[in-house]
């Protein structure tokens, strides 16, 4: 086995890294704009609360129906988190004057978790414990990306805003599933196998990637769209005490 470092998101250079300095950059601006409009935020906590009720849930229950005893307890801990999370962002969205529906990822969303698939089942051969492996390669590479947009949009909106506890809070809780996947792999993955787990992330992070520039040009879009949409805006900025 190799150590968790062996995990952590690589460092990006040429290409990918000025790519994702451009994403960033565009959601950083798209963030300020929906933040502008109340229709804005309650978009921003809507697909918050889509990825918090179907990506994680989807991903275990379609790839990992029956896992080992030791790693459902761990599940079972994961999913209270994510239900926990689902639960208060439906509250700030009632707060705001929207009532929480069912509802499915966006169609960007759904298509790069339709590829996440085909490469779980392609590479779950690969390893002993079959498709756990790919399941928790996908998990880990969702959780670090969670991370990254929720450090983010932290960042932007700073602690005064009435968001940010929220945010922050399950910011933390999503550090802890990192490791939680960082474990899980490092327990289920030998020695010989992990060229092909190096291999599975790499792919796995392309395919996010390939998402970036054009979710983030969407996400900008709305907010300026929201913006000109009467009665959606401007808000009224709430701070936290």
């Amino acid at each position: 086995m190799r150590p968790p470092d062996g995990l952590a998101p690589p460092r990006l250079q040429g290409w990918p890294a000025l790519q994702a300095t451009c994403v960033d950059r565009i959601k950083r601006t798209a963030l300020r704009q929906l933040h502008a409009s109340t229709a804005g935020e309650k978009l921003l906590l809507r697909i918050y609360l889509i990825g918090e009720e179907a990506t994680e849930i989807a991903l275990h229950d379609e790839l990992v129906p029956t896992p080992p005893e030791w790693l459902a307890r761990q599940m079972a801990q994961h999913l209270a988190d994510e239900q926990r999370h689902a639960a208060l962002l439906a509250d700030a969205l009632r707060q705001r004057g929207w009532t929480p529906s069912p509802s499915r990822p966006d169609r960007l969303s759904r298509k790069k978790i339709e590829r996440w698939h085909a490469l779980a089942r392609a590479y779950a051969p690969r390893f002993a414990q079959g498709v756990l492996v790919p399941a928790y390669a996908i998990g880990l590479c969702a959780e670090q990306m969670a991370q990254r947009v929720l450090q983010r949009h932290c960042e932007t909106i700073g602690p005064r805003d009435a968001l940010y506890p929220l945010l922050s809070g399950i910011l933390v809780d999503e550090g802890r599933h990192v490791r939680l996947c960082q474990r899980t792999l490092q327990r289920s993955v030998s020695t010989d196998e992990w060229p092909a787990l190096e291999a599975l992330l790499q792919e796995i992070r392309a395919v996010d990637r390939s998402f970036g520039i054009t979710g983030a040009l969407a996400m900008l879009a709305a907010g300026l769209a929201l913006r000109l949409v009467p009665g959606r805006g401007p808000m009224r900025r709430p701070h936290a005490t």
